[in-house]
């Protein structure tokens, strides 16, 4: 087992580890970062948030994380990032975050473009979503998997994943607090979703643990 550190970036309080919450994982906040302090050889997760990739100029600390995330990237270190994360390493390279046109909720069936050992459990289950945004891929990235959305891909050692693999009940309770988010998802059927969410919490949590044990063992 690689004894190397892992690190989870967070980017918005609201948004922490879920099914990860147990493991030795230790847990920074984005806005309080040395991004020059930060080692290299640790492995990195950056986490989800309500915010936009591309609003640096509301979200000052995003500037930062993602000139971190190029010369992460171009040094191949190890970073994994899940829902904002992602879009946050495709809005950092050459690729592009942006406000899509519809909201994708719910769970989902992947269809894989390319094998991954990482993701083998999830070729024959259903994954979470809950996102606005999307992004325009990296030139060099490798897409994995998708849905009507790019979901997976691969760039060096670095991981993008825009799917929540890390969901709980309390993590989808918090996110739906709010009224704008309630209107946000008018029309869904949420009480079927979170029923999915507590049904499969043993699955989730499965699957997420040994995607992540894959992960730092690469």
């Amino acid at each position: 087992m690689n004894k190397t550190e892992t690190i989870a970036i967070i980017n918005d309080p609201e948004v922490t580890l879920g099914h990860l919450e147990k493991r030795n994982i230790i847990t920074l906040n984005a806005w309080e970062i040395n991004w020059k302090d930060l080692d290299p050889h640790s492995n990195y997760i950056l986490l989800g948030g309500h915010m936009g990739a591309y609003q640096s100029s509301e979200y000052s600390y995003l500037k930062s994380e993602k000139k971190w995330i190029v010369e992460g990237v171009n040094s191949n270190n190890k970073i994994l990032g899940i829902c904002l994360g992602s879009q946050l390493i495709a809005d950092a390279l050459d690729g592009e975050a942006y406000l899509a046109e519809n909201l994708e909720f719910g769970f989902k069936k992947l269809k894989f473009l390319s094998s991954s050992n990482i993701f083998n459990d999830y070729k024959n289950i259903e994954i979470f979503t809950w996102h606005r945004d999307t992004f325009r891929l990296p030139s060099k990235a490798n897409l994995i998997a998708e849905t009507s959305f790019p979901q997976i891909f691969s760039i060096k050692k670095t991981i993008g994943i825009q799917f929540h693999p890390e969901i709980t009940e309390d993590l989808f309770l918090k996110w739906y607090e709010g009224e704008k988010t309630k209107k946000e998802l008018d029309g869904f059927n949420i009480e079927k979703e979170f029923k999915k969410i507590k049904k499969n919490e043993s699955l989730i949590s499965k699957s997420v643990n040994k995607l992540y044990d894959k992960w730092i063992s690469i």
